[in-house]
């Protein structure tokens, strides 16, 4: 069995090859990346669920769409958007439920620190506390490091547009992020507001769902 259909986040991404390509074509790549992955996985036993579940399905899709001449980052990209979008409203329906915005945005701190702290292997620096904002500059990521270590740094970018993406969906949240380590750039730079206006995602993100 591929051992990719077993990816909860991934395994969707059949439907994309076989929109982008033909029958045939898209069931050969997903063969070969489920292959490739296998190989990865066997070649990387110690790598931690937290980091492996999310880099290395991304990085064996990513060698196998290149080795094909396929536009494997666009893909990659566009499916983690849809991805995020599907997050986002579903954190939107949550965070619409009364006070859980706020009682969020009371323990941003910590939340923050389970998503993104040291523990997790980033590096950051914290720019800005409630209750005025929250900023956070990530200045080094583990998702990104595992990619870069495997040679296929840009492989993660569709967790980054997926990240991007369902963080638009809290309710009452303003989030922001220009940046990206995997972008190249010196960091991934969060900042997030409470805003009671703020009650949909923002018009960019209904307009992916479209």
């Amino acid at each position: 069995m591929n051992p990719l259909n077993r990816q909860l986040f991934y395994r969707g991404f059949r439907k994309t090859l076989r929109a982008a390509l033909s029958p045939d074509a898209a069931a050969g790549l997903w063969a070969a990346a489920g292959g490739e992955y296998a190989r990865i996985l066997s070649a990387n036993p110690g790598i931690k669920a937290h980091k492996g579940a999310m880099v290395l399905p991304a990085v064996a899709l990513y060698r196998v769409l290149e080795a094909a001449g396929v536009d494997g980052p666009g893909l990659l990209n566009a499916y983690g958007d849809r991805m995020g979008q599907r997050f986002a409203r579903i954190v939107h329906g949550l965070t619409r439920l009364p006070g859980v915005s706020r009682l969020i945005w009371k323990h941003i701190e910590g939340i923050m620190d389970r998503m993104s702290g040291e523990a997790l292997g980033y590096q950051r620096r914290i720019v800005s506390q409630p209750p005025e904002m929250f900023g956070v500059d990530i200045l080094s990521c583990p998702y990104h490091e595992l990619a870069r270590s495997l040679g296929a740094e840009r492989a993660v970018l569709c967790i980054c547009h997926m990240d991007k993406a369902y963080m638009k969906g809290f309710h009452h949240i303003r989030y922001e992020r220009t940046t990206a380590v995997s972008e190249g750039a010196a960091c991934c730079d969060y900042r997030l507001r409470y805003d009671a206006a703020k009650e949909k995602p923002t018009a960019a993100a209904r307009h992916c769902d479209r």
